[in-house]
């Protein structure tokens, strides 16, 4: 059928109706932008064609769904925009706009075009729906659930209303609430992969593991090809030391649509694990510097195995990698890559975390790699040591109160309200290694128990990650909540005491006081969340 439309299309290629029939018969097999594009044609030679019009519109709407599904927000964006041009009474059209551009993170773009949607109908839920998920996205929770709840009022059944709803809840730690919304689609709908992925989430943060282990295997076993309910179960397994398959199931991260990370492009074999001596291996690092340092510890097992290394990684990091891995070729990631890399004769390349799926697969692989992996300078770190110690002999405590993390800094961080008992301890030197602003909850500090916490204005470890590497190498002790100071403690073998939340990330894992990335780590867990005392 569509040999014959095309033969006739080049005979006739004004004719609006074989431009409609070929349009409908690429639809049919699911050519979605194609067959907009016929349609188009079609309509400007019949613009009052109701018929035209309406497979039109079908086709940019499933030609945005087809897009959504495959992770290319900006396209079904581009046939959504065109859609809302073509017809700007449609709600649903509006309402699926909205949706997208929320999903790509334009939540003020997707408020406003769900607040045009309320005014072609506020008495259907999916304006309301909508404009929840993006008051959501733009951390206006309270405001969300009040959207979501209007819609429900309107269809106690809008199961999406529901899933948006139970995520609402469940930022606002409200588990019991965000499981009755999840388990009411579930009821509904039992094939909803999406309610069962935010089962798992909401069980997860319950730190019922194995239970939310079950629900994102369900959301998987629906959706196979469910990016995020992969990744969420990585997280879940590697919490419970599953490492061979929940780093399997991390390789998914690539395809999530918020992994904070880009694919770096590299028209290279991937590695999977064949032998590598005397090839040459592009590992490239990923997510941030604590990310960076932490997954560094793969690097010697790699080069331990034969292979000639090409390192590319975050510029601060480039002297620290070049000094601590003898014979790498390190370079900083730039865009284009740096001309070392294209002048290689490169075999394989590969996502630094990727390491973890050979070299960190079991707890034992762990322990086999414990000790220093990365080396400061050793100049920099006596001239540090000297300043601080003085004409005084005592250790050097180095500490850390805040985490800087987007979502969880608040509940990681412990206010140094709580460290006086601490810090009050005889015969010690208290070094500042906090980043950012400190000043002021030093000098309440002092006022409050008349210590005085060293704080070195010359190191700044946002900035310059030698000075960082250097002062904390020069502490005898280091003790921090969960953030980058314990990679760099850890990278260097300093006996160090984290300091971890209630539900910590899963490289923690579910209990104990080791840690299995850093083998001088010992852990205190809060066994009630937001509680510092019993842990301090």
């Amino acid at each position: 059928a569509e040999i014959l439309a095309r033969k006739l299309l080049a005979a006739e290629p004004d004719n609006p109706d074989v431009l409609n029939g070929l349009g409908l018969i690429l639809m049919a097999q699911a050519q979605f932008g194609e067959a907009s594009h016929h349609f188009r044609l079609a309509l400007e030679k019949f613009s009052d064609n109701l018929e035209y019009r309406e497979n039109f519109m079908r086709a940019l709407v499933a030609s945005a769904r087809q897009s959504v599904k495959a992770g290319e927000y900006a396209d079904a964006t581009q046939a959504l925009r065109l859609a809302v041009e073509e017809s700007p009474e449609r709600l649903d059209v509006h309402c699926h706009l909205s949706f997208v551009l929320s999903q790509s993170g334009l939540h003020d773009e997707g408020l406003k075009i769900a607040e045009k949607a309320l005014k072609i109908d506020d008495g259907h839920p999916h304006p309301h729906d909508v404009k929840g998920l993006a008051l959501l996205g733009i951390e206006r929770t309270q405001d969300s659930i009040v959207s979501f709840r209007k819609a429900l009022e309107i269809d106690p059944v809008f199961l999406s209303a529901h899933n948006n709803l139970g995520n609402a809840l469940l930022k606002l730690k409200d588990h019991e609430g965000a499981i009755e919304h999840f388990r009411c689609v579930v009821k509904n709908d039992p094939e909803n992969a999406q309610a069962f992925n935010n089962l798992g989430l909401v069980l997860a943060d319950q730190a019922h593991f194995i239970k939310a282990e079950e629900k994102l295997r369900r959301a998987i076993a629906i959706s196979p090809e469910f990016a995020e309910a992969h990744f969420n179960l990585s997280r879940v397994l590697l919490m419970q030391g599953n490492y061979q398959e929940g780093w399997q199931e991390n390789e998914w991260r690539w395809k999530c649509q918020n992994f904070p990370s880009t694919w770096r492009d590299f028209p290279y074999a991937r590695w999977r694990g064949e032998p590598v001596r005397d090839k040459t291996v592009l590992v490239w690092s990923e997510q941030g510097i604590g990310d960076e340092i932490m997954f560094a510890s793969t690097i010697p097992d790699l080069l331990a195995d034969g292979a000639k290394l090409i390192l590319e990684c975050g510029e601060r990091l480039v002297p620290l990698f070049d000094r601590s891995f003898n014979g790498a070729v390190v370079v900083s990631r730039k865009n284009p890559p740096n001309k070392l890399i294209l002048q290689a004769q490169v075999d394989y390349q590969l996502p630094m975390a990727s390491l973890c799926n050979y070299y960190r697969n079991s707890r034992e692989a762990f322990h086999k790699a414990s000790g220093s992996y990365l080396y400061s300078d050793p100049n920099r770190k006596v001239k540090l040591k000297n300043r601080y110690l003085r004409p005084e002999k005592k250790p050097l405590i180095g500490i850390c109160w805040r985490s800087g993390n987007p979502i969880a800094g608040e509940e990681r961080s412990a206010p140094l309200e709580h460290w006086d008992k601490i810090l009050l301890q005889p015969n010690c030197i208290f070094v500042s290694l906090q980043y950012g602003e400190v000043k002021a909850e030093l000098e309440a500090v002092k006022k409050r128990t008349g210590v005085e916490v060293y704080h070195d204005e010359n190191i700044n470890p946002l900035t310059d990650a030698e000075d960082w590497f250097a002062q904390v190498a020069a502490m005898d002790l280091v003790i921090s909540v969960d953030n980058s100071t314990i990679q760099v403690s850890g990278s260097q073998d300093i006996p160090t005491w984290v300091l971890l939340s209630a539900l910590p990330e899963w490289r923690f894992g579910i209990d104990g006081n080791g840690h299995d990335w850093h083998s001088s780590a010992r852990v205190y867990r809060q066994t009630n969340e937001s509680d510092w005392k019993p842990v301090f």
